[in-house]
């Protein structure tokens, strides 16, 4: 630990060195993030906001060596990433996190990626590329009043760049640790008032090959965390008119198995496509009309060793096998119009869904009922199939009120009415004030509730030894208090603290059957602290901690496998215009074991980062990023049962970049 601690501050007693720096150049490191368009819907100063926001920018996540989304969100306050026993990683938000995460709504420009039989976005996007990446908004909390299902503990927004950001062609190579490579093509050009962008973007990787000792049956031996994508995203806007659209293939090997049992035949697979058309119109100087469709299409065809050849013995002589498929699929259009003039803002809108997962099919070498061994591989009849083709429709009003009473006092009053077809309606409100007591005093209280409707697989799931659906589910609830402090009466120094308060009702398990049930309340309260400290020359120090407690009312017991410590300290010391070092270190606390786990609780770590970027090397535009991962090699682990997950050991990453 001395030795991690001499490293990060290095930087900061070398900062005091005198060195020559334009006035443009201070401008453009020091130059703020002071406004946010996710948590409102519309463009507002991040101080007046009421929502607990952090915003990260494209300079940000280039200085940091963040190669995915899970790079850049396990910097946040209140945050967290977890492994799992297959490649979905779980986004934690204040002391909450599920397999699928899907109580965490992630868009991509304003465009939900959550899924719909399991709810989640990390299935695809949790390794989305940062290239095409201009700035990344987290709302911390819920923001069901505008946002609706998902949007339940946190919101993520990925707002990608314009034409205007990049005006030309970028292209970049990454080679790293485990053979990974990454090959991307950014092009972006406004011609006329037409501006075109589009990316491309492939990687592939072994991954990182853990070491299990005792596997669910009893092996031993290392993991398989292969993985290959690819992407294409496209954007095309006109003064009123716009086009969008993502599309990616992503393969996935079995990691830890989906039984938490080694194997090497497993196979993820999951191809899908987003396009969004809209329309913008400016309809006087008060009132801006923004009308959308879209179309959602997601293929899932997997290939699942549940368990290796000879278990379970002595029937299964080669192993437990099934290959599965599906079709999710959203379409729908939504119309947002806004109000606004120079103390009042309202944003109202409405919107109509059709969610529906088409053609189930399942092949496999047993009987999910009697789980009796079939000889040989056969496709089950629609009667044994885990799920059957479902379908449901969805509608919602909404209104927001931003009401500047004075200069220095904001109101905020919201809310959102949602009708599924499948089980009625719910209704969100959301109220907030925000105080700018002083230049360098701010106050904010906030209030808000949330839901999270039913996943498919938790409604409709059938015929699955492990797991069954509820038809008589309700949604998830949740109640948040917030009060939060910001202040920046240090020089060059800003210091924001959260207090929080969660109570989630209603809160879907499974029961003792594997049947889906909501079984009692979870209760957290905690606090966010966030301090940053400019240097000067685009050089800074920032830093945030949180302390959550999460319990389980019905139990009364705490959240098994999360921490309720966490912080993270970042340095970023600008030598000069063509040399940038980046140092941080990220710490999680003790994670304490389920109720029952008799084993000793993981203990706490810190795994520190570094990464150097030259700019304009030997030619103009051209990058390069180098970065060490873990760089004291330590040996990590995040909770689990029956075996913890090993992390990832010392590794490396090199990035070449040029702009033609």
């Amino acid at each position: 630990m001395r030795k991690f601690l001499s490293s990060i501050c290095l930087p900061v007693l070398l900062v005091a060195n005198p060195l020559e720096s334009t006035l443009d150049n201070e401008r453009e490191w020091l130059e703020e993030e002071t406004f946010v368009v996710s948590a409102s819907r519309v463009k507002e100063d991040i101080k007046k906001t009421a929502a607990s926001v952090t915003v990260i920018d494209a300079k940000m996540i280039e200085v940091m060596g963040a190669n995915t989304l899970l790079d850049v969100l396990r910097t946040v306050p209140g945050l967290g990433i977890h492994q799992s026993n297959i490649f979905l990683n779980e986004i934690e938000s204040r002391g909450v996190k599920t397999w699928f995460s899907e109580k965490v709504l992630i868009l991509l420009d304003g465009h939900s990626l959550n899924g719909l039989r399991n709810g989640g976005a990390t299935f695809q996007y949790d390794t989305i590329n940062l290239e095409n990446v201009e700035r990344i908004e987290v709302v911390r909390g819920p923001a069901s009043a505008l946002y609706g299902e998902n949007a339940f503990t946190a919101l993520v927004n990925i707002i990608t760049k314009k034409a205007e950001d990049i005006d030309g062609t970028i292209a970049s190579v990454k080679v790293g640790s485990y053979n990974t490579q990454t090959y991307n093509l950014l092009f972006g050009k406004k011609i006329d008032d037409v501006s075109i962008t589009a990316n491309l973007n492939y990687v592939s990787s072994d991954g990182y090959k853990a070491f299990v000792a005792q596997d669910a049956v009893g092996n031993s031996g290392y993991t398989d965390p292969t993985t290959e994508k690819t992407s294409l995203n496209v954007n095309v806007d006109s003064k009123r008119f716009y086009f969008m659209g993502q599309y990616t293939d992503r393969k996935e090997g079995p990691h830890f198995g989906v039984a938490k049992a080694l194997n090497e035949r497993t196979l993820f697979n999951f191809e899908s496509y987003f396009v969004e058309a809209g329309y913008k119109k400016e309809l006087s100087d008060t009132l801006f009309l923004h009308t959308r469709a879209y179309f959602d299409h997601m293929n899932v065809n997997n290939r699942l060793e549940v368990f290796p050849a000879g278990f379970p013995a002595p029937f299964y002589t080669n192993g437990l096998f099934s290959i599965s498929s599906a079709e999710e699929e959203k379409k729908g259009m939504e119309f947002l119009l806004t109000y606004r003039e120079e103390s009042v803002t309202i944003v109202s809108g409405m919107m109509y869904e059709k969610q529906e997962l088409n053609n189930p099919n399942e092949i496999q070498n047993y009987n999910p009922v009697t789980l009796a061994p079939f000889p040989t591989l056969v496709e089950l009849p629609e009667e044994l199939r885990s799920i059957a083709e479902v379908d449901r429709e969805v509608y919602a009003f909404y209104a927001e009120l931003l009401y500047d009473v004075t200069d220095d006092v904001r109101l905020t009053l919201g809310g959102r009415y949602d009708h599924f077809s499948d089980f009625g309606g719910n209704f969100s409100p959301r109220v907030g004030a925000t105080w700018q007591a002083s230049e360098s005093n701010t106050l904010k209280l906030m209030y808000g509730e949330a839901f999270r409707t039913p996943t498919f697989a938790e409604l409709y799931n059938q015929n699955n030894p492990a797991v069954i659906g509820n038809p008589n589910l309700n949604p998830e609830n949740i109640d948040t208090y917030e009060m939060s402090w910001t202040n920046s009466d240090i020089d060059n120094t800003e210091i924001i603290l959260t207090l929080f308060h969660n109570k989630i009702n209603d809160i879907i398990n499974i029961d003792s059957n594997g049947i889906h049930e909501n079984r009692g309340n979870v209760k957290t309260v905690g606090l966010e602290t966030e301090v940053k400290y400019n240097l000067g020359r685009g050089s800074f120090v920032m830093a945030n901690y949180t302390y959550q407690d999460p319990g389980n009312e019905t139990t009364e017991s705490s959240i098994a496998n999360v921490s309720k410590h966490k912080a993270y300290m970042g340095i970023n010391y600008r030598i000069d215009k063509t040399y940038n070092l980046y140092v941080d270190a990220n710490y999680i606390g003790e994670q304490f074991r389920a109720i029952g786990d008799t084993r000793e609780e993981v203990e706490g770590s810190v795994i520190g980062n570094a990464t150097l970027l030259l700019k304009n090397i030997f030619v103009e535009d051209l990058k390069l990023r180098l970065s060490v991962y873990n760089f004291f090699d330590e040996q990590t682990y995040d909770s689990s049962t029956p075996f913890d997950y090993p992390l990832a050991e010392r590794s490396f990453m090199a990035e070449l970049t040029y702009k033609f």
